[in-house]
């Protein structure tokens, strides 16, 4: 039997996860290598079980801040001009081409400054609007639609407890892929399976 699979990467959380574990920014050619990788451990817990074919990767993420903003001090800071900000656009864009990829974004906003736990200097406080709320009624609008078997999720928060729980009911079944983070035994409770 032949099931379908879409994988639904949390950008931001891909993003930190992959620099935490390989001190770099990640280039668009990791997040092919993470989709053939989570591929091929659904395979072996599958088994001969199933067929298991890739039907699309969704990634959901923000554009980054563009803006020009003051600091604490009074000094301008214009975002834009910030290396990083040239260096997220052309990874985002370099994702919305592949193939079978479709890349759904949310809004960043700048919410303020706030105090860095680190070394107590401040930092500016950006949001991201939108995301979780894609994530969520994408998964709700697969499981009602019946448009694959399995879905996999590379994220790491307890939020999509719900859209979850309700694929589950519709018979979907709810692969995590943490990237060997530290997962909140709520989010283990409602997945089928973890791969690691």
């Amino acid at each position: 039997m032949v099931t379908k699979v879409n994988i639904l990467i949390d950008g931001g959380f891909f993003i930190e996860r992959f620099k935490q574990l390989n001190n770099h920014f990640p280039k668009v050619e990791d997040v092919e290598r993470l989709s053939a990788t989570i591929m091929k451990l659904i395979k072996l817990k599958t088994g001969d079980d199933t067929k298991d074919v890739l039907f699309r990767v969704f990634f959901y993420d923000c554009r980054p801040f563009g803006k020009t903003i003051k600091d604490s001090s009074g000094k301008i800071i214009d975002y834009s001009k910030q290396p990083q900000f040239s260096k997220k656009n052309k990874f985002i864009d370099g994702v919305a081409k592949l193939e079978r990829f479709a890349l759904r974004l949310g809004d960043l906003s700048f919410n303020g400054w706030k105090q860095d736990k680190h070394n107590l200097k401040l930092k500016p406080d950006f949001k991201q609007k939108g995301v979780d709320m894609k994530f969520g009624l994408d998964i709700a609008s697969m499981a009602t639609k019946h448009t694959v078997d399995k879905i996999v999720l590379v994220a790491g928060d307890s939020d999509f407890i719900a859209p979850i729980k309700m694929a589950r009911k519709e018979g979907l079944q709810v692969y995590l892929y943490p990237m060997d983070n530290y997962v909140k035994g709520e989010l283990l409770q409602h997945c089928d399976f973890i791969l690691k």
